[in-house]
């Protein structure tokens, strides 16, 4: 995720921590007036004027003090034992506000209890806040998002202090991979040169390496006149596999330069992602994933239970199945379904290999003789997909995104482009889901996936989920 998004983030905590604030006054007022029942026609969720103008102090008072404690910097979001210190020393500087206020205000909810709930229940709910939001907008070394995995291009004096920076301060979210450069442009910096500070790659062995290794971005910190020749090629390459680029160059040399912070020690940054852009719709997609799964797991847990309990007892093995499969960033994890094939298929593929009936990376057999009956009806309904949904609230898989590839099938992809597929997370649905399915050429599902990265926003996510519904039903092209 770019560095807009993780700004996104932080724009996201200021409203989620003001909310937070004013219904912890709420909750605080209704459980001081039922202790002192006296002050509950005064004070019970009816304020007055004095009570009004206390929730404002309140309001603009976290809006002032929580900054003041750097709950809206990157350490926020990467340094969990130092924001959760923060939101507890923010929230005791609003009570001191608050005290103020009410000296002057005396209001009918200035009572002890009330300072005390209030307190008591804006730093339990700013940590739960905080602990809730790193999970769910995944930013976690799984994710790319924690600790995103970045190569520098360029060798540079600027490109070493760009290096050193990420290894020293790893809490800023990046973890260093190496420079990719043909040689040494400059001398190393002064000091010891840490291990990490090798050469990854040539300019000319970018494309394989990005092809080989998890890459969440490329940061491009050349002069300015290797930039004009080398920068477009670069930020092709980087296109081709789904990986973000953020150029850092150094326009002027001052000695004492007052340039606004930039996504690199304050220098003028661009980013170019050609992933899912939007901070405030992803947010509202992983939302809507974690909600739709959380309630489809609860409602669907009988059948869920039935189907678990018929496949151990129709055939012999485990009743789910795992497979190591390639999802965001070219990032491995373990992807769920219900087992519809026999215990040993795995083992039984290499000689099917030749009646494959599927074009491109992928195998596909229609009558695969390694399906067992249940399976058959399993794989027809799509039930055997629906363990995927703890793929989604793992964080894997989102409910829709391109279908994610074995492994075997990922090694067998000739071309390039359709590598920038692994630029957004996998999804259970997608557009050749929904447009003929098994029955679609393996190019054309890698033109869908690539016009899904394209073209993605929530609108569509809902409306590719609304129409996989009647494809399900109708069970055309599964097997």
């Amino acid at each position: 995720m770019p560095f807009a998004s993780r700004q996104g983030a932080i724009t996201w905590l200021r409203a989620l921590d003001l909310a937070l604030a004013a219904i912890a006054l709420v909750v605080a007022a209704a459980f001081s007036t039922t202790l002192t029942p006296e002050t509950a026609s005064a004070a019970h969720l009816h304020f007055d004027a004095a009570s009004l103008a206390l929730l404002l102090v309140v309001l603009v008072g976290t809006a002032c003090v929580f900054p003041l404690f750097g709950l809206y910097t990157e350490m926020a979001l990467y340094n969990r034992r130092e924001a959760l210190k923060a939101t507890i020393k923010a929230v005791t500087g609003v009570l001191l506000v608050l005290l103020v206020a009410a000296a002057v205000l005396r209001p009918p909810l200035a009572a002890p209890a009330f300072l005390a709930a209030y307190w008591f229940l804006a730093a339990a709910g700013g940590v739960v806040v905080r602990l809730v939001t790193r999970r769910l907008l995944f930013l976690g070394e799984a994710q790319g998002l924690l600790r995103r995995r970045t190569l520098v291009v360029g060798t540079g004096t600027r490109a070493q202090e760009i290096a050193r920076e990420m290894l020293a301060h790893p809490e800023h979210g990046r973890r260093f991979l190496g420079f990719v450069a043909d040689d040494w442009e400059a001398s190393p910096a002064p000091g010891p040169m840490p291990e990490a500070m090798q050469l990854a790659a040539r300019l000319d062995g970018l494309t394989d390496y990005l092809r080989g290794h998890v890459v969440d971005e490329v940061v491009i910190c050349l002069p300015l006149e290797q930039l004009c020749h080398r920068a477009s090629a670069l930020v092709s390459v980087c296109e081709e596999q789904g990986v973000s680029v953020t150029v850092v160059t150094r326009l002027f040399e001052l000695k004492n330069p007052h340039s606004r912070p930039g996504g690199h020690g304050g220098e003028v940054a661009v980013t170019i992602s050609n992933t899912l852009a939007d901070e405030r719709e992803r947010i509202i997609k992983r939302f809507l994933d974690v909600a739709v799964s959380v309630t489809a797991l609860v409602v669907l847990s009988p059948l869920l239970a039935a189907t678990w309990g018929l496949i151990r007892l129709t055939s012999p093995g485990p009743a789910l199945f795992a497979q190591d499969r390639v999802g965001l960033g070219k990032r491995i994890f373990k992807f769920y379904k219900f087992r519809t094939m026999v215990q040993n298929a795995a083992d039984m593929q290499e000689a099917l290999e030749a009646q494959n009936e599927m074009d491109g990376a992928t195998f596909k057999i229609k009558n695969d003789p390694r399906i067992t009956p249940l399976g058959r009806w399993l794989r027809r309904t799509s039930i055997d997909e629906l363990p995927q949904l703890v793929n989604v609230l793992r964080g894997d898989m989102s409910l829709v995104g391109p279908r994610p590839l074995p492994l075997r099938d990922v090694e067998r992809i000739e071309k390039d482009w359709p590598r920038r597929r692994f630029g957004v997370k996998p999804g259970i649905t997608c557009l050749w889901q929904i447009s003929g399915r098994n029955n679609t050429p393996f190019e054309r599902m890698m033109e869908l996936d690539i016009e899904y990265v394209d073209t993605w926003s929530v609108a569509l996510d809902i409306k590719i989920l609304l129409r996989t519904v009647p494809v399900v039903l109708s069970m055309h092209g599964a097997y």
